[in-house]
């Protein structure tokens, strides 16, 4: 199969492979334990996952595949060739793959082997390694290549055009082995205003020839929730709003990404348009989806579709049980996150003790991400799970929300209520209610309720796994 001039082209979307190739678990023991109970990724069965999906993917037949990063479990070498190996034979079926890199899958000081009770470092890859483990998948010399960036642009046809965005910070990782305090992976994204222009003007110049432009890249671009650029950060680009509007203005209307492991597309607009962002679930984990899309060029319409891997040939129930480990790995993620991130976390705290002296002499925070993953979700445990779960598989507008936003709520009352002392506890729920509240409700509403660019004139509601976008 090959891509030709016909204006139907069909695109397999697959992100966050998350593959740990089985040489790296030597012997099963506490040490692979533990980093499986703070994560919801099936990584005993991630080589299978891989197999499997490959062949669903073989029999849609599509004509381009775009694996929106994070390839791997951390960025070990193994899990790289296993990955390569695996889409090597779309290639081989004649399908065009293209990838970008995720945050997991270079010069990642986490590649570790596991063996019983330790976990030894194992090789990771640089960023030149990476664009020749790949080359036939976007690094060869079919593509133009931005001279900084993993980033580059590939004309798929006279009509159609794919801009893949690597915005990953992997230069900025550390690693103790290297004389760093700690061994840190920067999940976060941000391109250089040198790579910014150089896409503008690639997506310029293939809008002006006449072709549709899809964008993809591993980070999100439109928030996918109210506020998520200041609450969840690291999932969004740096720059957000100011890269969006110059990618409209230059024709792209459209960009695939993954990262955050939801099935949701979000919206945004502007007066030079609109830009839809696509972004891919996980098969690795629940709710185990990857997607289909047919893009008429002559139209300029893309259909989408969710495609669920339900079962794995040495388990039938495989989606059901990941979404029992989804549920009850909970708690131990809450900490893992809060440990991860806790000198940020620490420094912020302090910052705001010092600005608040005098209220902060009646509020008893924890002191250490223990004690608050155990105070959240002693209150917020069950309606959180309720909410994270709709979030991931989509389409979370057709459910009766209200109530969770109300269980929510009083567990934020419950925890003031263990925080704060005295007199000043009424004045610290009403001061809540002024401006927390009002604002918590909206980032849940947009959540549960599903709603793009929520409270501005350009609100919509977007189903998430059947749509027919412009390109």
């Amino acid at each position: 199969m090959s891509i030709t001039q016909s204006p139907i082209v069909k695109i397999a979307i697959i992100s966050d492979l998350h593959v740990m190739a089985p040489q790296l678990l030597v012997n099963d023991g506490t040490a692979f334990e533990t980093y499986l109970n703070r994560d919801r990724k099936m990584l005993r069965e991630s080589a299978e996952i891989l197999d499997t999906l490959m062949g669903d993917i073989i029999e849609q037949r599509p004509h381009l595949v775009l694996v929106t990063g994070d390839m791997t479990k951390d960025g070990e070498r193994l899990s790289h060739l296993l990955v390569q190996e695996q889409l090597q034979r779309l290639v081989d079926q004649g399908i065009q793959v293209l990838v970008v890199p995720g945050n997991h899958d270079i010069n990642n000081p986490d590649a570790r082997v596991y063996d019983g009770d330790s976990t030894i470092p194992t090789q990771t890859i640089t960023r030149p390694e990476f664009a020749d483990i790949y080359r036939n998948m976007g690094y060869d010399e079919h593509s133009c290549r931005d001279n900084d960036t993993l980033s580059y642009r590939r004309d798929i046809s006279d009509k159609l055009t794919i801009l893949a965005i690597d915005a990953c910070m992997d230069r900025l990782n550390t690693f103790v082995s290297r004389g760093d305090a700690r061994d840190h992976c920067k999940t976060s994204g941000r391109l250089e205003a040198s790579t910014q222009q150089w896409l503008v003007e690639q997506a310029a110049q293939a809008t002006a020839s006449g072709r549709h432009v899809i964008a993809m890249m591993h980070h999100h671009l439109v928030p996918h929730f109210h506020m998520e650029e200041t609450l969840a950060s690291p999932y969004m680009v740096d720059d957000a709003h100011d890269l969006c509007q110059r990618l409209i203005e230059a024709g792209v209307h459209v960009i695939f990404t993954g990262h955050l492991h939801i099935s949701d597309i979000s919206q945004t607009s502007r007066l030079q348009g609109e830009m839809v962002e696509i972004a891919t679930a996980a098969a690795v984990g629940y709710p185990c989806q990857w997607r289909m899309a047919t893009c008429n060029t002559s139209s300029g319409k893309m259909q989408l579709r969710s495609m669920t891997l339900h079962s794995l040939p040495s388990d039938p129930g495989f989606s059901e049980r990941a979404r029992d480990v989804f549920k009850n790995c909970i708690p131990t993620m809450t900490r893992g996150v809060l440990t991860r991130y806790w000198p940020e976390i620490s420094q912020a705290l302090d910052n705001y003790r010092s600005k608040h002296s005098i209220l902060m002499r009646y509020i008893n925070l924890p002191n250490s991400p223990d004690a608050i993953a155990q105070l959240l979700l002693q209150h917020l445990q069950e309606p959180v799970t309720q909410v994270y779960i709709a979030f991931a598989e989509g389409n979370e507008g057709g459910q009766d929300n209200h109530h969770l936003v109300e269980q929510l709520i009083d567990g934020v009352n419950h925890v003031v209520d263990q925080t704060v002392r005295g007199i000043l506890r009424p004045l610290v729920k009403a001061a809540m209610r002024l401006r927390i509240y009002s604002t918590f409700k909206l980032v849940l509403r947009s959540i549960l309720e599903d709603r793009n660019d929520i409270g501005t004139k350009h609100e919509a509601i977007i189903n998430d796994h059947t749509a027919i976008i412009k390109l």
